[in-house]
């Protein structure tokens, strides 16, 4: 007796409930997270700087006796500029790709998230460039194996004799000092050294002596932050893939083997200081803020290249150092 087979009763189609797309959590980006954005009129421009060290001097109080005049003392200021530069990147869609498309695809919505990732890719790369490097900030640690010198410290995977909760305090105070009073308040790490705290002795004790029936324990992060007294502990761990279209992908994490601290406001204001802020030309049509603008262009010179959508995603910033003091980083923190 002839049977029908399964392949004969089904002709395969794509599912009309699932897609796969390899979108990135935005959670393991950093570069709109650590400091606050200053929205701006014009391209360029400069800002006032108050001197740190008039504020915080001592000795010219003195004790009046009857007749005598107090002690006048005064400050100065400098400027320093801002420069923003425009980025972006485009893809197009065209008649005959669009109306031949199946429903399930979304093409347009894919583009337009692809562009996203790519600006997101490439704004974390220059955050990282700006503020996450050696030869940034003021005060710099190195990890070593072993046999620390001034300004290095023992890698902290290394955990029998590595003491990252010590350092990173000691680096706190130092750097309080050489700002004139502002402790750091942010923590950010790369992936590969959260991988290593999570499990170093020094912190997993801290971890299960925090822990109480009325305060039980918290997730890794929040307790990260509570254990080395910072208001925000971030973990950059976003992917880019550095090979050419064509060749074969080659991942890799953007930042590795760091750490660093920042005294960061919760936001701009007159005579608030900072490690870095993040400058945007508010008033550009479609780059305003720090996110990324998509903007889509159909009009008669597309059309006759049978082109019937261009979308181009857009960001426009300056990554600005403004307290170099205000900094600290570990390089090569981890083995």
């Amino acid at each position: 007796m002839t049977r029908l087979t399964p392949n004969q009763v089904h002709v395969d189609q794509p599912l009309t409930n699932l897609t796969v797309a390899y979108l990135q959590s935005t959670a393991g980006f950093v570069a709109d997270k650590v400091f606050p954005t200053v929205p701006v009129q014009y391209k360029s421009d400069k800002y006032y700087i108050y001197d740190r060290e008039n504020f915080n001097r001592t000795g010219n109080v003195k004790l009046l006796a009857p007749g005598v005049e107090t002690e006048e003392v005064g400050m100065s200021l400098s400027t320093d500029t801002y420069s923003i530069d425009v980025r972006g990147l485009a893809t197009s869609l065209d008649f005959q790709t669009l109306a031949n498309e199946d429903a399930v695809l979304d093409i347009r919505r894919a583009k337009a998230e692809m562009l996203t990732m790519q600006l997101m890719i490439d704004r974390e790369r220059r955050w990282a460039d700006a503020f996450f490097s050696a030869g940034i900030w003021d005060t710099e640690y190195t990890g070593v194996a072993s046999s620390p010198g001034a300004n290095e410290v023992i890698q902290w995977s290394d955990y029998e004799n590595s003491t990252p909760i010590n350092d990173v305090t000691k680096a706190k105070t130092a750097q309080q000092l050489a700002s004139g009073g502002f402790r750091p308040n942010v923590m950010v790490v790369t992936q590969d050294v959260y991988d290593v705290l999570k499990n170093h002795p020094d912190l997993i004790e801290r971890f299960n002596g925090g822990a109480t029936t009325a305060t039980p324990a918290m997730n890794d992060r929040d307790m990260m932050a509570r254990i080395f007294e910072v208001d925000r502990f971030l973990v950059t761990d976003a992917i880019q893939n550095t090979a050419k279209a064509g060749i074969a992908e080659d991942n890799s994490f953007i930042n590795s083997k760091k750490v660093a601290l920042y005294y960061s406001p919760p936001a701009p204001g007159m005579m608030v200081p900072a490690a870095g802020y993040i400058f945007t030309w508010a008033d550009l049509e479609n780059a305003g803020g720090f996110g990324v603008e998509i903007r889509s262009y159909t009009d008669e010179a597309l059309a006759r290249q049978h082109i019937a959508e261009k979308m181009e995603a857009v960001v426009s910033d300056d990554m600005k150092v403004v307290g170099s003091e205000m900094g600290t980083f570990f390089a090569d923190i981890i083995e």
